[in-house]
Order: structure tokens, then sequence, then C-alpha cells
């Protein structure tokens, strides 16, 4: 008997190790993975056991298709934790309470995304994240506000320099670095701490073989993508490696694109860190991406990377490309600094078998030419160590004698020469100075008049005087506001009508909320004859408002935009071939170039468009239309499709109803190239005296110039010019050589040096920081 009870009490507790029959919910697959568990099955049966009724669904889950490793190590805290602060997210936001519960338990619940180190961290990114997105309304507001926020938030970035490519947001957050993988688990783990389902995805091998990479991807109804720490306000399914993805095969492995599962699937995510592990799971989404690419282009798909010289440090600096040899600006953008993935680049579609040039930094620190080749690309550069910017000490001092000039009498600042320590700074970093010299200009105490103006909503040239009416619309970029002028129809007609006019041009143009940000100006014209926007007055009234914008509104001056209907149009085909060195793009509709009035050989580096009706026939609108257009395509054709003009005729249309009244959103990704390297100016009166980085003291009609300058050579022919200046700076020609010039043939070698003091000149008389130059160069042209 003593035996029998002995042998009970041994054998009892081999039956439940942790409960009685009646406490075990789970299933038998649940079951079967505890018994795989061997010694850690303790921790794991104990958060099955203390989980809340409502989170059992979800604790079997995690239990059923945890990895392995993790069936073997993690705790019941852990486990609970994870579990406990789910359910509260779900229960807190909306999205996360209509969430299904298979798309909970994958997207949500999981406490991990690929095979990263399983530190705890659901509570902490609760705790950090809920308060971002409290007055969120959707998934996809929560996830971009994350975006948005988070990084800056927790001070992490993304660099190759990181501990490992696999980090836990813990490890992200210690080190503040981490790899396009480690960016994407922290934004993913984010998004799920306050209920966005969310995953990583990513491709072992883009199919160009440039490397791979990892991004985030959030449900909101479907699922949608996002490079994660690459926030774009425009909304999800963007990115710069959206056309790479596009390129992805399907029926090729490592050139598929995978979304990780937490739940077990047939297919493995390839870690290229971890290649032969073979527990994390995954769903092959590749046509999910390819079925965004567009149809096939014949261009070349170009990448633009720019290092430090001596170094494999990418730089951002400023990029412009080029056709080669006829300059004709392409594009131009921004080189990627180590912030951003390593496969990220300045990208651009060029045309096959060109030849094109990249100027790399403003100014300009080195050029590369090169021939657009195969299907895609990648043009590396190196740039000489970058120019030490100037101290604050230096700024301030710079700031206070330049404003002192702009305050002086014309009679002192033509006799004004500044300390030999102010003017070295010109070579060591222009573009600084030029930031310095433009603030001390817009705050000398010099534009009371024109204040004045400003607050009254007038522009004035002499006696001619222009109302206008301003508005924003969306948020100032960085750079300022970009500014469009438009002018309204009417002309010689009575007072009434011409306000009337103007009044239908102040709503005309449609807002554009998919922009950025700018401000729209309905000018008056300042009289009601029938040329009150074309006449010679009009042209410096135009810069005299741009430059009050500048100064008064923070304008961009390189973000500046004219366009205007009938009466309009007609203005804008006056003013933009005779001042194109102030605009980034001009629009006109409904009308046409009077006879010797619109300069077309002016527009050589100037979007210029023009709508007609193909039955605007009135005044021979449509004629003279089409007759400035032969003669726009003949100077593409000569000089290898530069002259970036476009006739836009609308077949059915007459004189009104054109379709532009969306050309703001059209016209606004141009941007002014203030130094190009090439220029034609035809002359027409004596009005104008500057075009882009030329000079004429004494314009008059009839005269003409065609300069090109590159490698510190310029090569120039006039006609009918006596005195010519060349307005040179640190974008167009290096210091530390001669300029050597041919004018009409005759050869010349020059020395040139920078000038604070021309500097501070051409300023006050361009009021364009862009236009200032350094250094003024005066010829004389031989004799026609």
């Amino acid at each position: 008997m003593i035996l029998r009870v002995l042998v009970l009490l041994i054998s009892a507790p081999l039956l439940h190790a942790v409960s009685s029959p009646s406490d075990v919910w789970w299933t038998d697959d649940v079951e079967r993975v505890l018994v795989r568990a061997g010694a850690n099955r303790k921790e794991l049966q104990a958060a099955l056991m203390k989980a809340p009724v409502a989170q059992r669904p979800g604790m079997a889950f995690l239990i059923t298709h945890m990895p392995e490793s993790d069936r073997k190590s993690l705790t019941a805290a852990f486990l609970l934790e994870n579990v406990e602060f789910a359910y509260r997210a779900r229960a807190q936001f909306s999205w996360a309470r209509t969430c299904p519960d298979p798309l909970f338990f994958n997207d949500v619940l999981a406490y991990a995304n690929l095979d990263e180190p399983r530190d705890p961290w659901r509570k902490e990114l609760y705790t950090l994240c809920a308060p971002l997105v409290k007055d969120c309304k959707t998934a996809t507001e929560a996830a971009q506000k994350l975006n948005a926020s988070l990084f800056h938030q927790v001070k992490v970035r993304y660099s190759t320099k990181r501990k490992r490519a696999n980090q836990s947001p813990k490890e992200s957050m210690e080190t503040g670095l981490a790899s396009c993988s480690g960016l994407s688990i922290l934004l993913v783990d984010a998004c799920r701490s306050v209920g966005v389902p969310a995953r990583v995805a990513g491709t072992p091998l883009w199919a160009n073989k440039t490397g791979n990479h990892t991004w985030a991807e959030i449900w909101d109804g479907r699922w949608y993508f996002t490079g994660a720490a690459e926030y774009d306000a425009n909304g999800l399914d963007r990115g710069w490696f959206v056309h790479n993805a596009s390129q992805a095969r399907k029926d090729e492995a490592r050139h598929s694109i995978y979304a990780a599962s937490f739940q077990r699937t047939k297919t493995v995510f390839p870690l290229v860190w971890n290649p032969s592990c073979e527990d994390v799971f995954a769903e092959n989404v590749t046509d999910r991406y390819t079925a965004k690419g567009k149809t096939v282009s014949d261009l070349v798909r170009v990448q633009i990377r720019v290092f430090e010289a001596g170094s494999k440090k990418r730089i951002s600096l400023p990029v412009v490309i080029e056709q080669h040899p006829q300059t004709c600006e392409v594009c131009r953008g921004q080189s990627k600094n180590e912030s951003a993935d390593t496969n990220d680049a300045y990208t651009m579609d060029l045309q096959p078998g060109k030849l094109y040039i990249a100027r790399v930094g403003q100014p300009v620190l080195t050029e590369v030419l090169f021939q657009a080749t195969g299907k895609e690309q990648r043009v590396d550069i190196e740039v000489p160590a970058a120019k030490s910017d100037l101290t604050a000490p230096q700024k301030a001092s710079l700031e206070k004698e330049t404003r002192r000039f702009f305050e002086a009498s014309a009679e002192q600042q033509a006799k004004w020469r500044f300390e030999p320590e102010l003017e070295a700074y010109l070579t060591k970093n222009e573009a600084a100075v030029r930031e310095v010299v433009w603030k001390a200009y817009r705050e000398a105490a010099i534009h009371a008049g024109m204040k004045k103006d400003v607050a009254d909503k007038v522009v004035r040239n002499g006696t001619h005087v222009s109302p206008y009416t301003i508005k924003s619309v969306g948020k100032k970029p960085a750079g300022g506001w970009p500014l469009f002028i438009a002018m309204h129809g009417g002309g010689g007609v009575p007072k009434e009508i011409n306000d009337s006019q103007w009044k239908i041009m102040q709503i005309y143009y449609r807002d554009q909320p998919s922009v950025t940000g700018y401000q729209y100006v309905a000018l008056r014209a300042p009289n009601n004859v029938w040329n009150g926007f074309y006449d010679t007055y009009v042209p410096p009234l135009i810069i005299n408002l741009i430059r009050q914008l500048s100064l008064e509104s923070d304008v961009d001056p390189d973000k500046v935009f004219l366009m205007g209907y009938s009466h309009g149009g007609y203005g804008s085909f006056y003013i933009g071939p005779r001042i194109p060195d102030r605009f980034a793009a001009v629009h006109v509709s409904a009308a046409a170039p009077s006879d010797g009035e619109a300069l077309a050989r002016n527009l050589r580096n100037l979007r210029f468009t023009f709508m007609i009706g193909e039955k605007d026939t009135a005044y021979g609108r449509i004629e003279r239309c089409k007759k400035f257009n032969e003669a726009v395509e003949k100077l593409q054709r000569d000089n290898n499709n530069a002259y970036p003009v476009k006739m836009e005729l609308m077949t059915g249309f007459g004189h009104g109803g054109l379709p532009d009244r969306d050309k703001v959103k059209d016209m606004y990704p141009h941007r002014r190239n203030s130094t190009p390297r090439q220029v034609s100016w035809e002359l027409h009166d004596n009005v104008i005296d500057r075009f882009y980085w030329i000079g004429v003291p004494k314009p008059g009609g009839g005269q003409a110039v065609d300069a090109k300058i590159d490698d510190n050579r310029a090569d120039i022919t006039t006609r009918k010019v006596e005195r010519l200046e060349l307005y040179l700076d640190g974008r167009l020609v290096r210091f530390d050589r001669p300029l050597s010039v041919s004018l009409n043939g005759r050869k010349q070698e020059v020395k040139i040096t920078p000038s604070l003091a021309t500097l501070c000149r051409t300023l006050s008389q361009r009021g364009d920081p862009q236009l200032a130059s350094t250094c003024v160069v005066e010829l004389v042209p031989t004799k026609d």
C-alpha cells in the first residue's frame, strides 16, 4: 500500500507540468510547438496561461508560427507585454479596430519582421508613437506621420557604418545608424505599435544588378509601399526605387520582390546577410510592383553619384545635365549623400547615343562629359573636398560691412573698397558670400518706397503704375515662394471692362494643391490702351515687381513664371523674349507675336509655350503663331534641339475657352538657369542693357550678341555693338587662370579677379542674387 502511494506521487507531476487538464485551452497545433520547445516549454506555457481570454487567439498565433529559435528562448514576460500593447493599440485606434484578425495577427501583433534580435520594443514604441498619431484619421495618415517624424525624433539615419544590417529598433536607436533593413524594421515596428498593419518588403538583387534593397509596406484597404526614412509628402507608393522595382522578375528568385510574413508560408524571405536562414517566411509580391512599370522606354536611365575626391564618401551637390556640344540644359537636381540609401542616386532619362555634360556644384566644381548608352547607366563623379563654410563671426562681419555699402550714397559706393579679409571670402566660399550679401541687401534701410508699394499692392516704372492682387497657395518651399504672374485680357477697351478682366484673372488659373506651394499675382495693366501689356515700359515694370516681391515676400527668383491670356498673352509674347533671364517658364494663351516683336532667338534657355486655337483667326493670330513656330523649329534644328519652346495648337477651339486653366501645374517643375553656358541676344530697343551674363552699355535695335563660355574660354560674335561687358563669377569661370576670349575672331587673354564690391554693385543694379556677378570684363568689338 505504501509503495502504491509513492508511485502515484512520483507520476502525478509528469501528467501536467504546470496546470491541470481543465486549464488547457489551446489547440493540438500549439501543444506540438510546446513539446518541441524543450526546456523553454514552461515560458511559452506560462504565456498561454496568463494571457487574458480576449488575447488568447493572438498568443496562440505567435507561438504556433514563431521560428524554432524563438520557441527555445523567448520568455513569457516578453510575449505577454507584446500581446498586451498590441491589443491596447487595437482598442485605441480606429484603423486597428477594423483590422481583420488574420491581418492583425500577422502584421500588427507579430513581434519580429526578419531575423533581427528579439529586443522588447512594443511598449517603448507605443509610448513614443501614440502621441504622434493621436489626431490621424487613417492608417495611411498615421504611417506618413511616423515616417515624417519618427526618425528625426529618435535621431536615426541611414548609414553603411551601422552595426549590422538586421538591427532591432533598440540597436538602431542606441547607435543612431541603420541600414535600409534596419530603418524598415524600425518603421514597421513603429506602425505596428499603433495598430497600423505593416511589413518589411525587399529584393535580394535588383534586376539591373545594382544591389539589394528593403522598404516598408503599409495596409490601408490594400498594400502600399514607402521608403523608410524617405517620407514623401505626395503620399505612399512613391520612392526612388519605383523604377528598379518595376523591372523585377518573378521567375528569378534573386530578382523577385518579397514581403515578409510571420505566419509560415511556402516561400522563404531571402536574407542577403544570412543566406542559409530558412526560418523567415514571405510572399512573392513581384507582380504588384511590375504592374506599375510603364512601357519599356527607348531612353537611357542614368544615375549620377558624386564623391569627395580621395574617398568613397557620397556628397550632396547641385547637378546640371546639359546636352553637348550645344550646352542646352536638360535637367537639374541634387546628388545624394551618405544619408540616402546606397542605391539611391540622382536619376534622369536621357536620349541614347547623345553626349552630355554633368556640371556639379554651384559654383561649378567639376564637369564630366559622358555618352548615354545601354538601358541603364551609372556615372560616378569626383569633386574636390568641399570648401569650408564661413564662420558665424565671418558672416556677421561680412553682413555688417556689405550692409554699410548698400546704405551708402552712389558716390561713396563708386569709391568703396572692402578689407582684403572680406574679399578673400569670395575665394573661400562664393556661394556662402552671395547668400550673406543678399541678406544684407534685403535688410538694408534703402527699400522704404518699395515696402510701401508692396503694402499698397502696386508696382511702378516711372509714371506707369500697376495694381495687383496676390495670394498664397499651399506652403512656402524651403527656397522661398515660386511666383506666378498672370496678366488679364482686354486692352484698348473702357476701364470697366479691363477691371472686370483683371477680376477674372484673379481666379482664372486654378489653384494647384498637388504642388508644394506658390504665390499667385494677378497684375492689372497700368492703363487701358491697346498695347497696355506690351510696350517698352512693361519689362522694367515686371523686373521691379519681381524685385520687390523677392525682397519683401520671400519669392524665389529662380522660380518666377509669367503667363497671360489674350491681351495678357500678347504681353507674355513681348516680355518673355526680352527678359528671359528673369523667368523659369513663360506661357501664352490666345495671343500672337506682333510683327518684329517676338524675338525667338532669345529663347535659347527659357521654357516658353504658346497655346492657340485653330479657329482663332482674328488679327492674324493663328498665322502669326504658325510663322513664329516655323522660326522656332528652324532654331531647334540648327542648334541640336536647344530652344525649349513649344506651340500648343488646340483643334476645334477659337479665341476663348482654351484648356489652359491648370497651366500652373505644368509650369511649376521648371527652374530658371541664371548662368547658361551659351546665350543668344537680339536687341530691339534701348531699354534692356543686361541679358544673363552679357551687358551692352548702349543698347539699341538691330544689335545682336552670341556668346558661349566653357573651360575659361569665351567665344563671342556681335553685330553693331560698340561696347560689351561680361558679368562673370565662379559659376562660369575659374579665377586661378586667365579668361581666353575670341571676340568676332579676334583672340585675347584677360586676367580675371573676383571683387566683393562688384558683387554688391551688380546686386544693387539687378536686384537678383543669382544675376549678380563678382567680376566684370569690358570688351570693345571690332567695327562691323
